[in-house]
């Protein structure tokens, strides 16, 4: 899976570890400015293993880095927020049911060795130079049963308004907008177009559903792709024009392209 990302996404794999506490093997990388991690289970009884034989290959989950996770944990359990698993000093994980399907990481450590982190870190590595043209943060997007008790929970959790210039993936949502990346809660129309989307959330409850990366040009980011001999879908949801990977060739993550130009 790393060859595709290394390959497709000229993505920098700065570091891989096993975890045989969760029965993981682990790889993390950026690709434009954003990074990612790439779980394999070494123990299908442990963490890892369990949740996709439960929920199948799919997104898992999002960290947040901030600068003091003591002081994070006294904001989390004034919310009610439980804690499912925890690392003094390192991080915590949040319940997801308490987070409207969100399992989310609380650190305040960065992955050793993190291009970003690097003080010649060039942005523009995030804009246009990476071969399939993104050009910002991700939309990181949720379907929940509620869209507005979702919304209302981590614009008040974070201290975030809800962004009123968002254009939703889908018909019904709302997101809130944090710089370098935004979520953003969805529920499914009636809408043929939200089949996929309801027949998750029916599946799994709420849970994160997909990954939006912004592109210059879809089209040419479109060309790209398939000149590496990828599946792509073209579609229109929601007012938008997107282009999908279809989520065999990504390990079940579904990940969909959006044209937006940003400075």
């Amino acid at each position: 899976m790393l060859g595709f990302y290394r390959d497709v996404f000229d993505a920098d794999v700065f570091l891989e570890f096993e975890e045989p506490d969760f029965g993981g093997k682990n790889a993390v990388y950026v690709a434009g400015s954003t990074a990612f991690e790439v779980f394999a289970p070494t123990n299908p009884n442990l963490s890892i293993g369990a949740s996709i034989t439960r929920f199948g290959e799919r997104w898992h989950s999002l960290e947040w880095t901030v600068p003091n996770l003591d002081q994070a944990v006294e904001i989390i359990e004034e919310h009610g927020i439980r804690i499912t698993d925890r690392s003094p000093g390192n991080y915590v994980f949040l319940h997801p049911r308490d987070c409207f399907g969100l399992c989310l990481e609380i650190t305040d450590h960065f992955f050793t060795g993190d291009p970003r982190d690097h003080h010649d870190w060039d942005v523009s590595k995030g804009a246009n130079s990476n071969p399939v043209g993104v050009n910002g943060g991700p939309i990181i997007t949720l379907c929940v049963d509620n869209v507005d008790a979702a919304i209302n929970w981590i614009s008040t959790f974070t201290g975030t308004p809800v962004d009123g210039n968002h254009k939703t993936t889908h018909q019904l949502g709302r997101a809130v907008n944090f710089g370098d990346h935004s979520i953003e809660f969805v529920s499914p129309s009636p809408l043929t177009e939200d089949d996929q989307l309801r027949a998750t959330l029916e599946a799994r409850g709420a849970s994160m559903y997909s990954v939006t990366l912004p592109v210059t040009n879809l089209q040419a980011t479109s060309n790209y792709l398939s000149s590496k001999g990828l599946q792509v879908t073209h579609i229109n949801r929601a007012g938008n024009d997107y282009v999908v990977l279809d989520p065999q060739q990504t390990d079940g993550a579904l990940l969909q392209f959006i044209e937006r130009y940003t400075n």
